[in-house]
């Protein structure tokens, strides 16, 4: 397959929800040149990031039973040219030769004629590329000035952060790699630095600006005996061994192939002694007699902090299954109390900007259970990262 009919694979699989967008490309691009396969990221993630308001330029030249590949079809030649700026005729012929049979390729072509510039939208969810309920969700419970900010952070493509790795590296060891130094831990670069020897020498990670605060929020002691819940993929926790001792933190995740890379990454960053646990999170009292210092929740949750950075889960979360995730993060703050030392500190995080399954939630939480309060909480939105929602719970003696 060429460039694009990659591409249109991967968002046809995507978009209709056979897989992750991230997951296909990290098999198909390697089968490609590196210029090449930041062609083919660039129209996959451009095309889902901007999928409503193309799909709104041709949902009324189409019929419903239209399939998923025309459409993709049209949609990415529209991405294509109007985005990117290619030339018509090179856009034109290039995906009227996708097409399956005669009959869409002359409809494909007569219609790419036809288009000659994009529409305005009135509609807001389109205009703004989401999902109606996505859009009503969001507009429910935060402010016009908020709205304008979150989209603008969905808008925007998301820079690469990097965290340094205190145990091995200062940034002076990394001057060879053209970084630009954002903050006493994270750094960006105009290259590619996964494939250095630095990064497989464990000098530094990849983390997002925001995440990678969070650690400061549980006040951390170097003698503090720490949980890490939802470890996956581990950079949380590495950030708090860069205070807490190794052998006094506790690594939990519910899938045993991801708490093996935890362990691998671990390694490679040098620290070892880690205790790995791989548990139900709600099941981790019934199994270890441990009392912890600090607990580290950063809960399973529908993900609407990072649709920036995936766009693709604007066509894997379904507003049905926010009820289930509640439950679920709601149950796992409780099944902690058994776990926490008096006087101990949960911290407890998501990345997503549903209102329930952050503030409501703590708030019931705390409601429910009298022996905790809420110290702190905030929901971390800029242009700069990820969006994230935090909340610091603590245990009053009893």
């Amino acid at each position: 397959m060429n460039q694009r009919e990659t591409a249109l694979d991967i968002l046809h699989k995507t978009i209709s929800k056979e897989s992750y967008s991230n997951l296909l490309m990290r098999n198909e691009l390697e089968k490609f040149p590196v210029q090449q396969r930041a062609f083919i990221t660039n129209l996959v993630n451009g095309v889902l990031r901007n999928y409503e308001f193309l799909h709104f330029q041709i949902e009324d030249e189409i019929k419903k039973s239209t399939s998923l590949k025309t459409r993709l079809i049209l949609i990415t030649a529209l991405y294509e040219r109007f985005v990117l700026k290619e030339k018509d005729y090179v856009v034109n012929n290039e995906y009227v030769d996708l097409a399956s049979n005669k009959y869409e390729k002359s409809f494909i072509n007569a219609l790419l004629h036809k288009i000659k510039k994009l529409k305005e939208c009135d509609d807001e969810a389109k205009r703004n590329n989401l999902p109606e309920w996505i859009y009503r969700l969001l507009k429910s419970q935060y402010n016009e000035e908020e709205l304008e900010q979150i989209i603008n952070v969905y808008r925007s493509i998301p820079e690469v952060y990097y965290r340094l790795n205190k145990a091995k590296a200062d940034f002076k060891d990394l001057e060879d790699h053209d970084i630009e130094i954002t903050n006493d831990d994270i750094f960006t670069s105009r290259k590619n630095l996964l494939n250095t020897d630095a990064y497989k020498d464990g000098l530094f990670y990849i983390q997002d600006l925001n995440s990678s605060s969070l650690y400061r929020h549980l006040d951390l002691k170097q003698d503090d005996v720490l949980l890490d819940v939802c470890s996956a993929p581990g950079s949380k926790l590495f950030n708090c061994l860069d205070i807490v001792k190794p052998v006094n933190a506790y690594s939990n995740d519910i899938r045993k192939n991801r708490v093996e890379l935890i362990e691998k990454m671990a390694h490679k960053l040098g620290f070892n002694s880690v205790h790995y646990l791989n548990y139900d999170g709600r099941e981790i009292k019934d199994n270890i007699d441990v009392k912890f210092d600090k607990i580290l929740l950063d809960a399973p949750c529908s993900g609407l902090g990072v649709i920036g950075r995936k766009p693709d889960l604007k066509f894997h979360i379904k507003p049905e299954s926010l009820d289930e995730l509640q439950l679920l993060q709601y149950e796992l703050l409780e099944s902690m109390d058994q776990l926490l030392k008096d006087n101990g500190l949960i911290l407890y995080s998501t990345c997503t900007l549903n209102k329930k399954e952050n503030e409501r939630l703590v708030k019931k939480f705390i409601d429910n259970n009298p022996k905790y309060r809420l110290e702190e909480d905030e929901t971390i939105i800029n242009d700069k990262g990820d969006c994230f929602y935090y909340a610091k719970i603590r245990k009053v003696n009893s």
